[in-house]
């Protein structure tokens, strides 16, 4: 059969110069009327990008006598920098005519006509490419040689509405206020904003959204991590916990704004908040925070290497080195400790990317990373005036810190291990610590008898931490659990990545998910889908205060609800991320009974349960 097809393609190739002259010749005898139409001519392509219904329309108007292969169609959309959004591998075509073609054998093929619909699981917020590839042949006569067009289409555009349009979720437009696009809850509005805007205001923009997500759960392990910095001085004062923090906030910036020229030079497609949690970037980060913990215990001192020392060697040095490890520690911050995707950081990325400005990007992501560390700044020029100075307290000090990163240590670490391994390493530094601030010393008197009782207590609990980790427990609340409850329950409990949380259905991989949403297509439901990760801070603050509040869920009776999880880090949740055009986590979608995703209702980040009602009603509610 591969013999047969190559042989024609040879024929094919030899025969062209055959076929422009006789072309030519036929031109000059009978005139134009009788000129084979060109590719162009004989399939004329129309396209329309449906946003409303989530789909792209595609219209073929044929030739006489011409038809087109049913197996030659291939569909790829992309954004403007390359990056795949959908490769259309479910859509199935519209059953065509049955032929024997001489080089395909048995096909299906279409006459005259072909009108497609095609699909989008999501609408996309940047602009887009799509790539339609098709071969035709005109009967007995001529096969054109495959096709490729490329179509463009621009990102849609929120409706401008008036304020009074929709008090509970007001729009950007040309001339919506600064602060009302802060309080949006759409990610798709603060690109609208900052794309009618100079640069100056976008960066202040950033800026002001960087101090609202300093205020975020996400950035609040950032603060132990300052403090154990200025801790580590020998006479923290306010100047030097300003000029350490400055030192520290910049190093925070510089990740940020090399993400920025990343996301501008690469796309939305380029999910940082999920490529900083591969196992290889967490490791790393957790043995950096044990080395530098166990610095802070005494057993030795961090400095810089003997080269860049001799270059440094003049007055001041230690301070030179000091505010180097802090900017170091900024960075490393800045990786590990991301802040929680909102609709202010979405839509800063969604802006970012649909720039493709590298500068831009660049500036906008430094504004903002500048705007988050402002809190920090003052929480440690204040703190370096608070703590004591030199002495035995600095030393305990030291090592309060030094336990206070160990314990992000573990909390990086239990992206990765389970749940009642986490609980045995907290039990283990628990125990620990209480040892050595004294649990097991004579009780002394005044303030040393009661050093000596918090001891005891911190030993006594992570000695119950570890005995509930050998029986496999998992919560540091209850760590005796599984001694107290039945087994089945306990092994439940262990597996939170198949447990149903109340009306919530939990769904795992992609497949899941798929049969999931046909499963409520087939019962007419509408659904929200919830995509959280263990390792997501915002996600859990998320599903505690809203996704479990009574009047929500009273609210969203009638829905189907599932939590996608995409803790592991493997390809089938990078697979779901790229296929629903995730930014980050939390992330929650509002689908129709036809599966069709909701315009404009996507909700990015923590929401309060009073907001995401008036957000139901505003934007969900009556699509339904």
């Amino acid at each position: 059969m591969m013999m047969l097809i190559w042989r024609h393609c040879l024929l094919l190739v030899a025969l062209v110069p055959v076929f422009m002259t006789a072309h030519a010749n036929a031109d000059s005898l009978f005139g134009d009327q009788d000129r084979l139409p060109t590719v162009d001519e004989a399939i004329v392509l129309v396209t329309d990008a449906d946003w409303d219904n989530q789909q792209v329309l595609l219209d073929f108007e044929l030739y006489d006598n011409l038809y087109l292969y049913q197996h030659q169609f291939k569909f790829t959309l992309t954004d403007t920098n390359g990056n795949v959004l959908d490769d259309f591998s479910d859509f199935t075509l519209p059953e065509g005519k049955a032929k024997t073609d001489e080089i395909f054998g048995d096909v299906e093929v279409y006459f005259h006509r072909l009108s497609l619909a095609l699909p989008l699981q999501s609408v996309p917020l940047v602009d887009t490419r799509l790539e339609v590839r098709y071969q035709g042949c005109i009967e007995d006569t001529l096969c054109y040689p495959p096709t490729k067009k490329i179509v463009e289409f621009a990102s849609p555009q929120p409706e401008k509405k008036s304020p009074a349009a929709s008090p509970t979720s007001p729009v950007a437009s040309d001339d919506a206020d600064f602060f009302d696009t802060l309080n949006s809850d759409d990610a798709n509005a603060f690109n609208e904003w900052m794309e009618n805007q100079s640069i100056g205001l976008i960066v202040g923009l950033f800026f002001v959204g960087g101090l609202l997500l300093a205020f975020t759960p996400c950035v609040f392990p950032m603060v132990p991590i300052l403090s154990g910095i200025i801790a580590g001085q020998d006479n923290p004062s306010a100047t030097r916990g300003f000029v350490l923090s400055c030192a520290y906030v910049l190093g925070v910036a510089l990740p940020y704004t090399l993400a920025g020229l990343l996301v501008a030079l690469f796309g939305a497609g380029l999910n940082l908040q999920f490529l900083l949690q591969q196992p290889a970037a967490i490791i790393t980060s957790v043995v950096i925070f044990v080395l530098l913990s166990l610095s802070m215990f005494g057993l030795y001192e961090l400095q810089l290497p003997q080269f860049l020392r001799d270059k440094l060697h003049q007055p001041g040095q230690e301070k030179r080195g000091s505010l180097l490890g802090a900017g170091i520690m900024g960075a490393i911050s800045a990786l590990v400790v991301s802040p929680c995707v909102t609709p202010i950081l979405a839509g800063a990325l969604i802006y970012v990317a649909a720039s493709g400005d590298a500068a831009t990007g660049a500036a906008s992501l430094f504004a903002l990373s500048i705007g988050m560390g402002v809190p920090l700044i003052i929480f440690g020029t204040g703190g370096g005036s608070l703590l004591p100075r030199a002495g035995m307290w600095m030393e305990e000090i030291k090592r309060f810190f030094g336990v206070v990163m160990l314990g992000v240590a573990i909390w990086l670490l239990d992206r990765i291990i389970s749940d009642t391994l986490t609980l045995g390493l907290y039990g283990l530094l628990l125990a620990i610590y209480g040892v050595q601030l004294g649990a097991l010393d004579a009780a002394g008197e005044g303030l040393a008898r009661l050093k000596r009782g918090v001891a005891l207590v911190l030993a006594l609990y992570g000695s119950v931490m570890i005995v509930g980790a050998l029986s496999g427990g998992s919560d540091p609340l209850q760590p005796l659990q599984p001694l107290t409850q039945p087994a089945a329950t306990v092994q439940q409990q262990a597996n939170p990545a198949t447990q149903d949380h109340g009306p919530w259905k939990t769904v795992v991989g992609k497949a899941s998910l798929e049969q999931a949403l046909a499963a409520s297509r087939q019962a007419g439901k509408p659904v929200l889908v919830d995509f959280f990760a263990e390792w997501c801070v915002a996600c859990k603050v998320l599903e505690e205060t809203t996704l479990s509040n009574e009047a929500v869920l009273t609210k969203m009776q009638g829905f189907d609800l599932y939590r996608v999880d995409i803790t592991e880090i493997n390809a089938d949740s990078q697979a779901i991320m790229a296929q629903y055009n995730i930014l980050g986590l939390p992330a929650l979608v509002f689908f129709t009974p036809a599966s069709n995703e909701i315009p404009k209702s996507r909700v990015l980040g923590e929401m309060g349960p009073e907001r995401f009602i008036e957000h139901l009603n505003a934007r969900v509610m009556p699509h339904l």
